[in-house]
């Protein structure tokens, strides 16, 4: 009995220093009992990196060349915004949405008096046609867009006078819709690019798009201010316009010519929430005050700028689309106008 106890401790020994041997040789020689082990360490390092890189990556519309986070720095505890930076980094950006909202806040008055909400609707869409063209071939989107919004300028005109534009402005609404993408079907990253081109790319203006968008948005606003007799006596007496001999179709066909203008560069520059935005929602603001027409041109192009200049503030402190965040601005200062405006 006392040689099998002797053996059983034997054993044990046995067992204790083939284990207990290896862990003390592995284990340092001095270390604080708090001390957390080397995996740890990477791990929390990993982390404190990707907390670090999250606002680069999370916030809207950061530019592609920028080294690192760009948007905000920690003042107090409280992440405060680099305004200055921001609004350098997307000048171009904000230069074009402002010129699109001066030509837009002003044609899209006349749109409104004129009853022309659908073709302003329907151009965009077939914009996007020769958008979809270009981006089927490998083409600059802007030459094809261009030659289908002239084609369907002139059957816009012609349907006028024809008496077909009941009929003909929505159709050519819900083939520029469907037709756009049937062109890109199974092309993946051309589906992405015209799905941009609906809901919004206003972040990514090239400065190129820029030279050339803001110079012709500001000359085709001023020359629709400048011709405002012209529109307004078309949109209330079309009849006493033709017995002054005004020849309206060739002015309705050059209202159409500024309209396709400012939507093309519009829709090709910043997409078509944006120009559609700002051609509806500062005009419809307005109408309910308008008593003068350039006073309510000039407040129309003015309040357009106002959407933009807080839409961007939305869209960088609550981190939403910039585009949808001056959209939604608009609509609230519209309910707001029309319901002071119900009970003046």
């Amino acid at each position: 009995m006392i040689g099998r106890f002797a053996a059983t401790r034997g054993l044990l020994a046995v067992v204790m220093l083939v284990w207990v041997c290896p862990a003390l040789a592995v284990m340092p020689t001095s270390a604080p009992g708090d001390q957390v082990d080397q995996n740890t360490r990477e791990i929390l390092k990993e982390l404190d990196a990707s907390k670090s890189m999250a606002p680069a990556a999370t916030e809207p519309g950061a530019p592609a060349e920028a080294a690192g986070p760009n948007w905000s720095q920690e003042e107090s505890g409280e992440a405060a915004i680099q305004w200055g930076r921001l609004i350098r980094d997307f000048r171009y950006m904000l230069a074009t949405a402002g010129a699109l909202g001066v030509a837009g806040g002003v044609v899209g008055f006349f749109v409104l008096l004129r009853r022309e909400a659908l073709v302003a609707l329907a151009i965009p869409q077939v914009v996007a046609v020769g958008a979809a063209l270009g981006m089927r071939y490998s083409w600059p989107t802007l030459p094809p867009a261009l030659g289908v919004a002239i084609v369907a300028l002139v059957y816009f005109a012609l349907s006028k006078r024809w008496g077909a534009r009941d009929w003909v402005v929505p159709s050519f609404y819900i083939a520029g819709l469907c037709l756009s993408f049937l062109l890109i079907a199974n092309h993946g990253q051309d589906v992405e690019d015209l799905q941009h081109l609906f809901v919004g790319f206003d972040v990514a203006v090239r400065p190129e798009q820029a030279m050339l968008a803001v110079p012709i948005l500001v000359v085709v606003g001023g020359v629709c201010a400048m011709l405002w007799r012209r529109w307004l006596l078309l949109a209330q007496a079309p009849a006493a316009a033709e017995l002054a001999g005004l020849r309206p179709a060739r002015w309705d066909t050059l209202f159409l010519s500024l309209l396709t203008i400012v939507l093309l560069l519009g829709t090709n520059s910043l997409g078509v929430v944006m120009v559609l935005t700002m051609l509806f929602l500062p005009a419809a603001a307005v109408l309910p005050w308008a008593r003068r027409i350039p006073v309510a041109l000039l407040a129309s192009a003015l309040l357009s700028l106002l959407y933009l200049a807080v839409g961007f503030y939305l869209s960088n402190r609550m981190v939403w689309p910039l585009s949808q965040s001056v959209g939604g601005a608009g609509f609230a200062v519209l309910v707001i106008s029309h319901l002071i405006a119900q009970f003046r």
